[in-house]
């Protein structure tokens, strides 16, 4: 039997993103970076090439922290790349460790009252946080909409609601700028992957029930208006 080609889904966050962030900060070789991303291979990787510092990866999902080490044994990184599996509301981590800390797409997957204040313990107190996540274009956002994000002890609000929240916290944005066209492209790959996927095989059941819940996703950000609703945020801020 022939075996079954790997489907490789698309993610959000990585190099481009780190790119955008990383610009609109100064980066030394003696910095530590904490780097919280569902793209945490290509975003790590991005960070220890160009800037030489000593960076730590984390993400709660075994998958991408294994696709991570993998990568960054490719690169010849192992010196300066560390992942863990971690829960970003609960870091293993030291009081004031970081310089930096890039978070893409992890935000509101999360309380905000737990992860920011991880987030503010352990960096220093002339530190940074850059940011990628979901927000809410307008409100009121359809249940429709909403539901296909929802995420169980998850937030995600508008960009108003976003910066005070930060501000709340004590971190103080010095640069905001909407890079929603991440999502379009994002959903445009997923799409072309799901149309390909269910015409080269057969999926189990069990599969086939995640394949349904992704194509709904794709279906509502790109064919019914859920991009009018939902959007996506760079915000870099400083630790008050």
């Amino acid at each position: 039997m022939k075996p079954q080609k790997e489907i490789k889904l698309p993610t959000l966050g990585g190099t481009n993103l780190s790119k955008l962030l990383c610009s609109k900060l100064e980066i030394k070789e003696e910095n530590s970076v904490l780097i919280a991303s569902v793209n945490l291979r290509d975003s790590v990787v991005f960070v220890a090439k160009n800037f030489k510092c000593n960076v730590f990866g984390i993400n709660e999902l075994p998958q991408i922290v294994m696709d991570a080490k993998s990568e960054i044994a490719n690169a010849g990184l192992e010196d300066k790349v560390k992942v863990k599996i971690m829960n970003p509301t609960s870091l293993d981590f030291e009081d004031g460790k970081f310089d930096l800390i890039i978070t893409e797409g992890i935000l509101s997957q999360y309380k905000k009252s737990r992860i920011l204040k991880e987030f503010y313990r352990v960096l220093k107190s002339d530190g940074f946080i850059g940011i990628a996540d979901f927000y809410w274009k307008n409100q009121p956002v359809p249940t429709y909409v909403k539901d296909v994000w929802y995420v169980e002890g998850g937030e995600i609000e508008t960009l108003d609601e976003k910066i005070k929240i930060l501000n709340s916290y004590g971190f103080e944005p010095i640069f905001v700028q909407d890079i929603s066209q991440e999502l379009g492209s994002y959903y445009s790959k997923f799409k072309k992957i799901i149309q390909q996927s269910l015409k080269e095989r057969k999926f189990p059941k069990h599969e086939f029930k995640e394949i349904k819940k992704f194509k709904h996703e794709v279906s509502v950000y790109l064919e019914q208006g859920g991009d009018k609703w939902m959007g996506y945020i760079a915000i870099v801020a400083k630790k008050g």
